[in-house]
């Protein structure tokens, strides 16, 4: 866990306002959902979770045993499950909010990851991937991000190869099939009974990741497996996103895995430089609200808002720095003239007796405004420049938004 000082906050919620609008534009409603969720609802939405990574307690009034979320889709499941059961289908719904996942990463260990999302329920086929698709590389766009790639994955094709190997045996073989070790995965997979066609298709798919010039030899080699069908799929969702032009480009990785046990179609990943960890993700999940009591299709996608904000520094989206004025003078002229720079929309604050401008630096005020018998005189921190005005709220609102403010470092 850790703090967000007044540049990061800013930054972030500046991503959440501008993600969550883009999502809006979809058609899709803001829901609410509690940090706290009953343990045996994010069990039933991933069966497969590490217990480890999940923060469980028991509740002391009731003594059930409730977590922080480290995924809110099967909140969502419950939600439409239940308080929206009688909800028409489709429903948009989109959310804002941080999960909680115990990661024991070397370069970063932050736990609290703060994300906006969408999920898409009762949309099946390639028309509701190809909408999730489209709304989630449309919030990035709207962040200014400049260029971003959609990779996309599928969640039965390397299971669907499995089917005749033990399912305690699955996990170190996919493990070594995330790790792209086609020597452990070959090994481990030949260990656990796998031959044939089967084993030449799994242990050739960390090689199967590019642009569209991978089918050729992808077909080749899952021709008459059970892997067939799920890279049919694919490759017809590749095709679409492709000619609908999502994101910069569109790559393919066949031996893409995932640690959520709900997907059970094709997934995707929005990936960019800087974070080095994807800064979306997400994909098809028609058996989970099965799960929760209803047998809705269902898609949806959330952004890692830290990671978009990484991203965005990498790629040196300009950001505009927000209006902040200081404000010296007596008292009464000073109060009058706070109050109509706030009723005008500029934030605006008494300034300290001493060290105006050092305090102006240290807490991202834009100006400072010193007032006196015949007028005022507006100092831009920055630069140091300097004009005379009228101690009026309306002109000093107008001077202020036209001037051009240059970009300022974090003070944190």
């Amino acid at each position: 866990m850790r703090d967000g000082l007044p540049g990061e906050a800013r930054r972030l919620a500046r991503l959440t306002r501008v993600v969550m609008k883009a999502f809006e534009l979809f058609g899709y409603e803001r829901v609410q959902l509690p940090a706290l969720e009953y343990s045996e609802v994010l069990e039933v939405g991933g069966r497969h979770l590490d217990p480890h990574s999940v923060l469980r307690f028991v509740e002391p009034e009731t003594g059930e045993v409730v977590a922080l979320r480290p995924d809110m889709t099967p909140q969502v499941a419950r939600m439409v499950s239940t308080r929206l059961a009688e909800a028409p289908m489709p429903a948009r719904l989109c959310y804002q909010g941080s999960v909680l996942r115990r990661r024991r990463e070397r370069a970063r260990n932050n736990q609290q990851i703060p994300q906006a999302g969408i999920e898409l329920v009762g949309v099946s086929g390639p028309d509701g991937d190809l909408e999730v698709l489209q709304a989630a590389a449309s919030a990035l766009t709207a962040s200014g991000l400049a260029h971003f790639v959609v990779d996309l994955g599928h969640s039965n094709l390397a299971p669907s190869l499995l089917r005749s190997v033990a399912r305690d045996r699955w996990p170190a073989i996919l493990d070594a099939l995330a790790l792209k070790d086609q020597a452990a995965l070959a090994r481990r997979a030949q260990r656990a009974g796998l031959s044939g066609s089967a084993l030449a298709a799994l242990v050739a798919l960390p090689e199967l990741h590019g642009g569209g010039e991978i089918w050729e030899r992808a077909e080749r080699l899952l021709a008459g497996t059970a892997a067939e069908t799920p890279a049919r799929e694919l490759k017809s969702l590749w095709q679409v996103a492709s000619s609908h032009r999502v994101g910069n480009e569109v790559t393919i990785d066949l031996g893409e895995t995932w640690r959520f046990d709900y997907y059970t179609g094709p997934m995707f990943q929005l990936l960019a430089e800087g974070p080095g960890l994807p800064v979306g993700s997400g994909g098809r999940y028609d058996a989970l609200y099965a799960r929760f009591g209803t047998g809705h299709a269902a898609a949806g996608c959330a952004i890692d808002l830290d990671n978009l904000a990484w991203a965005c520094r990498h790629g040196n989206v300009p950001e505009s720095e927000p209006r902040r004025v200081l404000v010296s003078g007596a008292p009464a002229d000073s109060a009058r003239l706070l109050h109509g720079l706030r009723a005008a929309g500029i934030a605006a604050a008494p300034a300290p007796e001493k060290g105006k401008m050092a305090y102006a630096r240290a807490w991202r005020y834009t100006h400072v405004l010193e007032l006196a018998s015949d007028g005022a005189v507006l100092t831009h921190v920055a630069d140091a420049a300097k004009r005379t005005l009228q101690a009026d709220a309306t002109e000093v609102a107008r001077a202020l938004r036209s001037s051009r403010l240059t970009q300022q470092k974090d003070s944190e």
